[in-house]
């Protein structure tokens, strides 16, 4: 939530709080009983909406969460790298020597996407020659660790679009929210508070009062002179 939607948003609270104090003064205004409860809906379904995107804005970065993945991606994969690259020389398979000639370190320093691209490939050849492999001791259970290292960066890597487009979404929720009720005040509240100027002038004053947005954003602070 931004300081210009917290300013609407209290801006909301202090005008309803008005209203609900006064609520005695107009029971018999069925228009002006009915807007009110709209709005009081709006103010409580606003609270926790900017809760939600507030903690989700304190999620761990993505980069952060998945600097260990990423560091046991690379493991795993150098080590199936290394019993394929002693294949490949064993064996005279120059497209094998190629696919399989990664150190761990090479792999760390690679991008995301590159590092899963190599892995997968490291894995398939793996599994392409799983009976060859088993010369040098490489068991089906160290595949098994590669392809579950590869599955969980793969969600991991999904992470930033996933905060991106909840965090959007709150938003835009947000956004609606306020001109839903920037909207009830300014067609509804506003005209029907007009008749109660003359009748109720405290009741018409304070609501006035409430009806001003403060702005709470905030200013820098000018260089002294």
């Amino acid at each position: 939530m931004t300081d210009n939607q917290r300013a609407r948003l209290a801006m909301m609270q202090a005008t309803l709080a008005v209203l609900n104090q006064h609520a005695d003064l107009y029971t018999s205004n069925t228009a002006l009983t009915k807007a009110r409860a709209t709005l009081a809906e709006l103010v409580q379904t606003l609270d926790p909406t900017a809760s939600t995107q507030q903690g989700a804005a304190r999620t761990q970065t993505p980069g952060a969460v998945k600097k260990a993945t990423k560091n046991l991606l690379a493991e795993r994969a150098a080590e199936v790298a290394a019993a394929l690259l002693a294949l490949a020389d064993e064996t005279q398979d120059i497209t094998l020597l190629t696919d399989a000639d990664y150190s761990e370190r090479q792999l760390q320093r690679a991008t995301d996407n590159d590092l899963l691209r190599i892995a997968k490939n490291l894995h398939a050849r793996a599994t392409e020659h799983a009976q060859a492999l088993t010369a040098q001791a490489v068991a089906p259970a160290e595949l098994a660790e590669l392809q579950a290292a590869l599955d969980t960066s793969g969600k991991e890597m999904t992470t930033p679009r996933t905060t991106i487009v909840i965090g959007k979404a709150l938003k835009q929720q947000i956004t609606r929210d306020l001109c839903t009720g920037t909207a009830l005040l300014r067609n509804r509240l506003d005209k029907f508070l007009v008749r109660y100027r003359r009748p109720q002038p405290q009741f018409f004053t304070a609501y006035q009062s409430a009806r001003q947005v403060m702005n709470t954003a905030a200013r820098k602070s000018k260089p002294a002179a």
